[in-house]
């Protein structure tokens, strides 16, 4: 079965997010299967928990895990130690989501008037409740706070406001840059649809999977 992953690695406090395969052991011990070369199994902290997402149909289920053994250059062996509650899932689950979002500099009284007040324009690569991944033309330092404008993709084309902070920038070539922003100040009703948006999101890619698994199979 494919499944998502957030996998520790060590000096780093954002989790690597894989795509893997499941398979059962012994209840509650079970396997991730990577394909090669996606994981560094000798960078992986075994200290702290994998948060592992079973996407079905009609829901998302995300379980806690402990990594018992790493069991060969493909392969952990994990413990499911509990599953994560809607709440919590905030931070974990994540979709793949193409929209508009701009992020621009926070205002602030000591700052001189005549300092330029940057803003970028761009779209998102994936979202989930406690953040986003963003493409943008322009690289932005981690640590940078910033005011986030989010166009949510669903039909009222509704845009969330939020205040965060560049977690990660990677540069992807000369004017083309991946930046993680991590939400610092969300009210909750903004992060609940957000939250729902995802859901909607990946439970229309499932329903596109089945359909494309059964003309496939046909």
């Amino acid at each position: 079965m494919a499944v998502r992953t957030t996998v520790p690695l060590l000096g780093l406090k954002e989790k690597e997010r894989l795509h893997c395969f499941y398979g059962k052991v012994n209840p509650p011990v079970f396997a991730l299967t990577f394909p090669d070369d996606t994981l560094v199994f000798d960078q992986v902290d075994t200290t702290r928990l994998c948060m592992v997402m079973f996407d079905f149909i009609n829901q998302t289920i995300i379980v806690a895990a402990s990594i018992q053994a790493v069991k060969d250059s493909s392969t952990l062996e994990l413990v499911a130690k509990e599953t994560v509650t809607h709440t919590h899932a905030r931070n974990y689950f994540r979709v793949d989501a193409a929209t508009k979002v701009a992020a621009s500099a926070i205002p602030q009284e000591e700052v001189p008037q005549e300092t330029p007040i940057w803003r970028l324009f761009g779209d998102t690569v994936d979202l989930s409740g406690s953040g986003l991944l963003c493409s943008f033309s322009e690289p932005l330092e981690p640590g940078v706070r910033t005011r986030i404008e989010l166009t949510l993709p669903t039909r009222d084309m509704e845009v969330i406001v939020a205040l965060g902070h560049v977690v990660r920038c990677r540069k992807i070539n000369e004017h083309f840059f991946h930046i993680a922003v991590h939400f610092d100040e969300i009210d909750s009703e903004s992060q609940d649809k957000i939250m729902a948006c995802c859901f909607e999101l990946q439970r229309r890619y499932l329903r596109m999977r089945v359909q494309l698994e059964s003309v496939n199979t046909a």
